[in-house]
């Protein structure tokens, strides 16, 4: 990846809506090829552009990461659950004793909560829950 499109993508990290022509004159390029180096930048190394959202101006104030210690004949069923859970946004396999690293958004602690309560009924499973008070930075790496 040469400058240009690194300076390119410092531009899409910013979760703001891309204005090529305004790229283009910052970077002193014609816009078409502003538009062809975003053109494969998304090809090559975007795999989904989504905006960020703020949870509690939406009114989800139980903001959570949960580590989760699955046996090894229950990971499979646990992933597909956890994979059909409106509140579960993002879902991680990590390679610690713990089978997976989720995060949950729930409305408040009593729905987390329930939530908590329906996953051990269904499953025999140990938790270790984070509640996220403050999200200082996120989103935030570029290679270099």
């Amino acid at each position: 990846m040469n400058q240009n499109e690194k300076e390119i993508m410092k531009h899409l990290r910013q979760g703001k809506k891309l204005n090529i022509s305004a790229i283009a004159r910052e970077l002193s390029l014609p816009i078409s090829t502003v538009a062809d180096k975003l053109k494969r930048i998304e090809e090559k190394y975007v795999t989904k552009r989504s905006s960020l959202l703020d949870y509690k101006s939406l009114g989800y104030t139980a903001h959570h990461i949960v580590a989760i210690k699955a046996s090894p004949h229950q990971k499979s069923e646990v992933l597909d659950f956890l994979k059909q859970q409106k509140c579960v946004n993002s879902v991680y396999h990590t390679n610690s004793s713990f089978s997976f690293l989720i995060e949950v958004v729930c409305r408040d602690s009593f729905q987390f909560i329930n939530w908590v309560e329906q996953l051990k009924s269904k499953f025999s499973v140990e938790l270790q829950p984070f509640q996220i008070l403050k999200v200082e930075e996120r989103e935030r790496f570029m290679p270099e």
